[in-house]
């Protein structure tokens, strides 16, 4: 971790919440979602967390939390945890390396080019349309499971804030974790991805009515994705805040 870093750490909280939101009050990113999010969140779910961007940035925005990464593959894990022991955060952070899905098995990562589109689904002609530049690399075997099991088993009672970004298996992740979203969780950030399925299928709509049937409703869009003036399918991908009703 640099020594700028190490001094903004340093600096006192709420110091550091109000240059945040001077910095960021106009952004379209990730972090003016996070200006409206309670600082005082305890419980963080980071599943599909790669190197552990978002992470960081949970454990820096809030200060009284644990962030728990889930980051299957085993390259991205790795570095996940030795950025976050480097930036001082270990104690308050839990990596697992699992994936979570709608039952308990094992599946076959696609491992991409571009480390941020690893993915369980092959890509496809709309994918490859959208992102012509990512390839698939390898596949890697990963342990999967339902994260109301994993919930239970751990002994979580609630969970202030849940990150989804899993490249194309969203539905089953909610499946997977139905019990624990309706009665557990607050907010949760989800990546939509309009590419990963063919749009005839209407993956997109599919999310919104599991986000619906489990208490949810969209309060947020950020971080929306397009392709050049021209093409007739130009929306790829946007990230979406969904509070509880």
């Amino acid at each position: 971790m640099s020594l700028a870093q190490r001094l903004k750490d340093a600096l006192p909280h709420e110091l550091k919440r109000r240059v945040r939101e001077s910095r960021h009050r106009n952004d379209s990113g990730p972090y003016s979602a996070l200006l409206s999010m309670d600082q005082d969140m305890e419980t963080i779910f980071d599943v599909g967390a790669n190197v552990g961007n978002l992470s960081l940035a949970f454990l820096r925005w809030f200060p009284r939390a644990t962030v728990h990464g889930f980051e299957p593959a085993t390259k991205m894990f790795g570095e996940m945890n030795t950025r976050i022991e480097s930036a001082g955060f270990a104690s308050r952070f839990r990596g697992h390396q699992i994936g979570f899905y709608d039952k308990e098995t094992q599946g076959d990562l696609h491992l991409s080019s571009h480390h941020g589109a690893n993915s369980l689904m092959e890509i496809g002609e709309a994918y490859h349309a959208a992102n012509p530049h990512i390839g698939s690399n390898a596949t890697e075997s990963i342990e999967l499971v339902r994260m109301d099991d994993f919930v239970r088993e751990a002994g979580i009672k609630h969970i202030d804030l849940v990150k989804i970004d899993v490249e194309g298996v969203e539905n089953e992740v909610l499946r997977g974790g139905a019990e624990t979203f309706s009665s557990m969780v607050d907010t949760v950030i989800l990546e939509l991805s309009f590419v990963r399925h063919e749009r005839s299928e209407g993956n997109h709509i599919q999310l919104f009515q599991t986000m619906h049937e489990l208490g949810f409703a969209p309060a947020y869009l950020f971080d929306i994705e397009q392709a050049e003036i021209g093409t007739p399918w130009r929306l790829s991908q946007v990230d979406c805040v969904f509070r509880k009703y």
